[in-house]
């Protein structure tokens, strides 16, 4: 069955007939099927009884596609997204049919409140047990292409696993900015706003490897390729991430929950930097150097800094881990140090820093996070 409330109407649509159409409150709807916090959280951001809204329950890009209207100013999903099979796609085709600046609230079980779920509904050992085979089938296998069809053979694909800043992620991509987000109901629920166009060609998964964009030489834009340690589509998320924590020591976000179990442990040991001796043979990439960065991080840098950093080829190894520094400006005043002297005595810079950094890491046990 999907559901449409609009303009104080509510149409209920089967594949055959569809019934006749009622007259009735949308925000008692609401409040029917989602609860009276719901309904409240949602008449805080937008009227969805306004003639330029519109209030659906569904998991499916074709409903949304063949709405009439292509100027909505607020549209509420009521059905969470986890079973959504195409997200990216959907959540397109809700963006095509908002207005700029128009604002789109949807809710989902996240990760987080998918344990919290298994380990109230199971006995000890057996959550345990649970929780395990469902993170691997759910959550691990689609990673893989290799591995989907476990997943697929199991669920298919419904229900699925969804972390909070993966989704974030996903409304970025697709042109969205999460505004605010709340916790009602063991649902987790969001705000985007419109603030750009969707995609064309849509990305719906990654895989283990990724090519990222990352600022070189000469301020050109270079793939720099890892092994995936975040959620997917997590570099969408710098910014999110920053307004709302900073950063912390290192020079690394505070809080960043991007990271996921095994991919702390990946980089724990440079098992995720290893792909980046592809970069390194193409000569995009030297020994060492300063580290290639996104565009967002490097926009924190001083306008001088950046001109700097730029003249030169990034490294795989940064002096980073050579002066260990802890704040963005430590940081800073260490890469242009390092800079200044390569371009002095490359050959011998390169080798103080590389024993410096050896040591740290052997010795100190420094490592990224």
């Amino acid at each position: 069955m999907f559901q449409v409330y609009k303009k104080a109407e509510v149409t209920v649509a089967h594949s055959t007939w569809v019934a006749k159409k009622k007259s009735v409150k949308v925000r008692n709807l609401v409040a029917e099927q989602a609860g009276e916090a719901v309904s409240r959280f949602v008449a805080g951001y937008g009227d969805p009884c306004a003639p330029k809204s519109l209030v659906i329950s569904s998991a499916h890009p074709f409903n949304i596609a063949v709405q009439a209207d292509w100027d909505y100013h607020f549209i509420v999903n009521l059905q969470q997204v986890n079973s959504v099979q195409q997200l990216c796609g959907f959540l397109c085709e809700i963006n095509r049919k908002l207005e700029d600046n128009g604002r789109f609230i949807c809710c989902l079980e996240t990760t987080r409140l998918r344990r919290q779920r298994i380990f109230r509904s199971f006995p000890p050992v057996i959550r345990q047990a649970y929780y395990f085979f469902d993170y691997l089938i759910k959550r691990v296998a689609p990673t893989v292409t290799e591995t989907r069809w476990i997943n697929n053979f199991f669920s298919s694909g419904n229900n699925r696993p969804l972390s909070y800043y993966e989704m974030v992620g996903r409304l970025a991509y697709c042109g969205f900015e999460t505004e605010a987000d709340e916790v009602i109901n063991g649902r987790h629920y969001l705000v985007a706003q419109k603030v750009k166009e969707a995609p064309i060609a849509v990305r719906e998964r990654y895989g283990l490897l990724l090519s990222l964009d990352r600022i070189g030489k000469d301020a050109e834009i270079v793939k720099v390729y890892k092994f995936r340690t975040m959620v997917a589509f997590s570099e969408y998320v710098q910014e999110h991430i920053y307004r709302r924590n900073h950063l912390g020591k290192g020079g690394k976000f505070k809080n960043d929950l991007r990271v996921t179990l095994l991919g702390g442990f990946v980089r724990r040991f440079w098992i995720d930097e290893l792909p980046m001796l592809y970069n390194f043979i193409k000569g995009e990439m030297k020994l060492v150097g300063v580290r290639p960065v996104s565009a967002h991080y490097l926009s924190l840098y001083d306008s001088e800094v950046v001109r700097l950093r730029t003249s030169v080829k990034p490294g795989l190894i940064p002096p980073f881990y050579a002066d260990m520094p802890e704040t963005l400006e430590e940081i800073q005043e260490s890469e242009v140090r390092y800079i200044r002297q390569w371009q002095e005595a490359p050959l011998r810079t390169d080798f103080i820093y590389l024993f410096k950094a050896l040591r740290n890491i052997v010795v100190c046990g420094a490592r990224s996070k």
